[in-house]
């Protein structure tokens, strides 16, 4: 940790004077305008930061407060007596010393920039007010230790200093997000949040067609049974003509996809061949002719879907009726 010299002291102290009186222009005059609504904290920071030089930082209070998303995105205010709002909203970062500027939860670790709103501005007296999440020269940064507490420090240059997050709280809802990654976005990512504000991220299953990856899924899906129309064939099973006379036939139809099989048969003992190629079962655009129909007939389309699913239609063929006189 740093150890400040004695002029740096006066120079961080004269500092905290000239912001604190800017903070109470910029709190009562220019006060950001955002709605209790838009600050009701939803969790996982709460408690207390501290800063040798500014003292007490709120994470938390009944209309403000920082929020994590279940993606890891920070927001929100936090709120110093001496220096005002510091906010965490990424409409705020923008500028900030070194990219990334969004405040983020990255595993267990806090990334990224706060931003004292006092600063950078004229009565600022130069300091931007940008408060860091992580560096490596030296290595801090706070991050979740063990449970929901919070340990380590950010460091906010020579107005904020070191800021100590070791009286901070966080207080996550569990959650479990599945969304598509991967080439082709086929594969299923499961991101899970847990109480303790502790992020898993999990890739897999992985999608092969016809199965597809959808996001809020955790399985991969498959597409239902599809009818695909021809001209005058709908896809559906069809017979023409549906009255024939006796010793005649019909011509049956049917064009399906998304199948893995199918079976077409008539209740007078014949079978057709289904037409299946890959995931699609047709009877082609001439169709398939039955035998020579002598009675009313029942013809039947039975297909299983790529999804499990099962398909059955069936159409009626009836034969014209013979007249005699008597």
């Amino acid at each position: 940790m740093y150890i400040f010299s004695r002029d740096l002291k006066v120079f961080a102290a004269i500092g905290v004077l000239v912001i604190s009186l800017f903070t109470l222009i910029f709190v009562f005059v220019l006060r950001p305008s955002f709605s209790l609504a838009d600050s009701t904290p939803t969790g996982p920071l709460s408690g207390y930061a501290w800063s040798d030089t500014i003292g007490w930082i709120s994470l938390n209070g009944s209309t403000y407060g920082l929020s994590v998303a279940t993606n890891g995105d920070i927001s929100g205010y936090a709120w110093s007596d001496n220096v005002g709002w510091i906010s965490a909203n990424t409409s705020d970062l923008s500028g900030c010393p070194s990219n990334p500027c969004r405040a983020k939860l990255n595993g267990n670790n806090l990334t990224g920039w706060l931003k004292a709103l006092a600063g950078g501005s004229a009565q600022s007296g130069g300091w931007d007010g940008f408060i860091s999440l992580s560096g490596s020269n030296p290595n801090y940064g706070p991050k979740f230790e063990s449970g929901s507490d919070l340990t380590g420090y950010a460091w906010g240059s020579t107005v904020v200093g070191w800021v100590d997050f070791s009286l901070a709280v966080g207080a996550c809802t569990a959650s479990n997000v599945y969304t598509c990654t991967g080439s082709g976005n086929n594969t299923v990512r499961h991101t899970a949040v847990s109480s303790q504000c502790e992020t898993t991220i999990t890739d897999g299953p992985v999608c092969t067609s016809p199965a597809f990856c959808s996001a809020g899924s955790a399985v991969c899906l498959y597409p239902p049974i599809d009818f695909i129309s021809v001209g005058d064939e709908t896809g559906h099973l069809n017979a023409r003509p549906r009255i024939v006379q006796k010793g005649l036939s019909t011509t049956l139809f049917w064009n399906i996809d998304n199948v893995t099989s199918c079976t077409v048969t008539g209740d007078d003992g014949e079978n057709f061949p289904a037409g299946c190629s890959e995931n699609t079962c047709s009877a082609g655009a001439g169709g398939v002719p039955t035998a020579a129909i002598n009675q009313q007939t029942t013809f039947t389309l039975v297909c299983t879907g790529v999804d499990g699913s099962t398909l059955n239609e069936s159409v009626i063929v009836n034969v014209v009726p013979v007249f005699q006189e008597r």
